[in-house]
């Protein structure tokens, strides 16, 4: 059981301004602190069996082929993926595919599917099944598409076993598989209008209410793996402003929150517990290349080293962020070696300018651009940070808050100059984060930047299915977006910080992909 006196107590509330001038911003909204109790009329607190979540990002759509990058934790419950991650290791294990084979030259991916296994509406899982979610996912208005454009024709052999051909190596289509791309939908509801707020998967969970401020869920008896499911109920609960979910977590209105590197202080003072642990998620500026100036990769090359990544890992994130201006920090294998140690990587900001100058923007008629950030007080701050650097280049920003959900669509229409966000480079393979930001064709690529031979370095990477094997391609596709100029440049990746109430065991920063919950127990403090 959890504490009792005080459970339901909201915390002291102070107004803030759109951007915020420190990690631990003042906390936004008296009401959005005060739903989040969950409490009854009577002050009585929420049965231990219900799991309650804060997260900075909210529920954009719960179907998986249309999602944006970070709702698949808010889909995870309720579709399970043909091959999963192991969270510690982050190997392939068993989903609802048992066993996979890729040809030796790539291009065929075998699956024998798991038998005996329903839909929560009752339908069949099967070979079929899979055909059908898979095609739909490949439609070229669903976000998947992109993952899941190396799929040339499905085969069902039998219904236990399904024969992706393939028009190019698909290696990495063994990660695709465990995210979105991998998540099967019920045949019955793969028409469904309301399937972005009505999933209908064979994960453990069941959607029971669904707003953009929370999302629930709850047990589903049939699921095929149920004895390891613990925990009967779950919240997920968004809170954009950092200072609210730690809050909410201090007052006992949550049971672990996803939280910022410089909370951690405060977090151990306050007597919770503390995960922390690296993932090969990245702070980025994403730039539009078809914006001028931005087109220009002797600009970008100078925007990027007028980013003073040490300053803002000490100074905003208290070391919780190491520096990087490439994709992935050294404990990853397309880590380039030595890139950071190259002159035209330091920070050096009178470099920059000149760098600027000569590609005529100087005080007189300087580069101008909009900077974006999500209604996320770690992003705004960021957003922030970088304006004051970039202008010591003599660069002329202007800053633009919008509603977290609108980022994706801006990302994919290309309506923006630069965006202040994270990006998962690993999710889900290295190759996938090549080919949407650095391919001509790429989703998340409006400038249609492209450099001669990206394509047959990825082509390379993708007959590998491991790591080891992707890594020559990928760190010499790398230092060859750093030499032109990266359209995403990067700035640091930040410690995974979760903090959790005593008593809460079975959470996991995991590896690769997001967390999931079933396994959570909430026990007695100590």
């Amino acid at each position: 059981m959890r504490p009792g006196p005080n459970r339901c107590q909201h915390p002291r509330i102070h107004p803030s301004r759109t951007l915020h001038r420190t990690w631990l911003a003042p906390v936004l909204g008296l009401a959005l602190a005060s739903s989040l109790a969950s409490c009854g009329s009577d002050g009585s607190t929420a049965a231990a069996t219900t799991f309650r979540w804060g997260y900075p990002s909210r529920a954009t759509t719960l179907d998986p082929h249309k999602a944006g990058q970070f709702d698949l934790i808010f889909q995870m419950p309720v579709y399970d993926t043909l091959i999963k991650n192991d969270p510690e290791s982050g190997a392939f294990v068993p989903g609802l595919a048992t066993e996979w084979k890729l040809a030796p030259d790539g291009k065929t991916l075998d699956l024998t599917l798991r038998q005996g296994v329903k839909f929560q509406d009752g339908a069949t899982f099967d070979a079929e099944a899979v055909r059908a979610s898979l095609e739909r996912g490949k439609r070229p208005e669903m976000n998947a598409a992109s993952d899941l454009e190396a799929i040339d024709r499905i085969e069902v052999v039998d219904p236990s076993h399904v024969r992706l051909h393939l028009s190019r190596p698909g290696g990495h289509l063994l990660s695709v598989l465990t995210n979105e791309g991998g998540m099967i939908i019920s045949p019955k509801a793969l028409n469904d209008p309301d399937l972005a707020h009505k999933p209908v998967g064979a994960g453990p969970y069941k959607v029971t209410a669904y707003s953009t401020r929370e999302v629930a869920y709850e047990t589903w008896d049939g699921y095929w793996n149920r004895p390891s499911v613990t925990m009967p109920r779950v919240k997920m609960i968004t809170m954009s402003d950092d200072s609210t979910r730690l809050r909410a977590l201090e007052s006992h209105q949550l049971d672990a929150a996803y939280l910022r590197p410089a909370q951690t202080p405060r977090l151990k003072s306050a007597g919770l517990n503390v995960l922390i642990k690296p993932r090969t998620l990245v702070y980025t500026v994403l730039l539009n290349t078809s914006r001028p100036g931005l087109k220009d990769g002797e600009v970008r090359k100078a925007l990027s080293q007028a980013i003073d990544r040490d300053g803002i890992d000490k100074n905003l994130a208290k070391d919780g962020c190491q520096p990087t201006v490439q994709p992935f920090i050294e404990a990853y294998s397309p880590h380039v070696p030595g890139l950071e140690a190259r002159p035209d990587a330091a920070y050096d900001p009178a470099r920059a300018k000149e760098s600027l100058a000569k590609a005529g923007y100087t005080d007189a008629k300087p580069l101008s651009f909009t900077i974006t950030a999500p209604n996320i007080t770690q992003y705004q701050v960021l957003a922030e940070a970088l304006q004051a650097q970039f202008g010591k280049a003599g660069v002329k920003t202007e800053l633009q808050v919008v509603d977290a959900a609108q980022v994706n669509p801006m990302m994919r229409s290309g309506k923006f100059d630069a965006l202040v966000i994270p990006i998962d480079v690993g999710r889900p393979d290295p190759t996938t984060f090549v080919a949407d930001h650095y391919l001509k064709n790429g989703p998340i690529n409006p400038g249609k930047f492209h450099l001669p031979g990206l394509d047959e370095l990825v082509d390379r990477a993708r007959r590998e299915s491991s790591p080891e094997g992707q890594q020559g391609p990928m760190r010499e596709l790398f230092q060859k977006v750093f030499e032109a100029g990266p359209p995403v440049i990067p700035i640091c990746a930040p410690d995974n910080v979760v903090g959790v109430q005593p008593g809460v065991t079975g959470i996991s920063i995991p590896q690769m992909g997001t967390f999931a919950f079933h396994g959570v127990r909430i026990g007695k403090k100590g």
